[in-house]
């Protein structure tokens, strides 16, 4: 005699599980490979979302800033530098100006970077290339 009543088909492989136990596992099943397949499908704007937005950070920066004049949103637009830097390059620079009497450039060079506090030889050197200067005189005002 059979102990499950109306169920003697799902349990052939001897799990003993009820139809709510297979029908419930197989929308599980179904979600997950849906999900799955979404995300393949989905995958260009999904997985190389890191390439975009590197990308998009080349092709703003390709018009070489000047951080002499640069705003901190197109500061931020450089690899390596977020809001702090960049806000501590514009400080930087007004309390140049300030000191220079507007007369000198805060920047001759991206190795200048280096006398915001923050900024080493590395990220002056990984932002170089995305940098243009208007003077290229050398001020060592600080």
């Amino acid at each position: 005699m059979d102990d499950h009543t109306g169920d003697s088909d799902f349990d052939d492989l001897g799990w003993g599980w009820s139809r709510a136990n297979v029908i419930a596992c197989a929308l599980l099943a179904a979600a997950v490979l849906g999900f799955v397949g979404w995300q393949w499908w989905d995958r260009p704007h999904y997985l190389g979302a890191d390439v975009t937005v590197e990308q998009e950070m080349v092709e703003k920066a390709s018009a070489r800033l000047d951080p002499n004049t640069a705003s901190e949103a197109e500061l931020m637009s450089l690899p390596g530098i977020g809001p702090s830097l960049a806000e501590r390059i514009v400080s930087y620079r007004e309390e140049f100006r300030a000191q220079s009497s507007g007369q000198a450039q805060a920047f001759a060079s991206w190795e200048d970077l280096q006398k915001v506090r923050g900024i080493g030889p590395k990220i002056s050197e990984k932002v170089g290339p995305y940098l243009e200067f208007e003077n290229q005189e050398i001020h060592n005002h600080r």
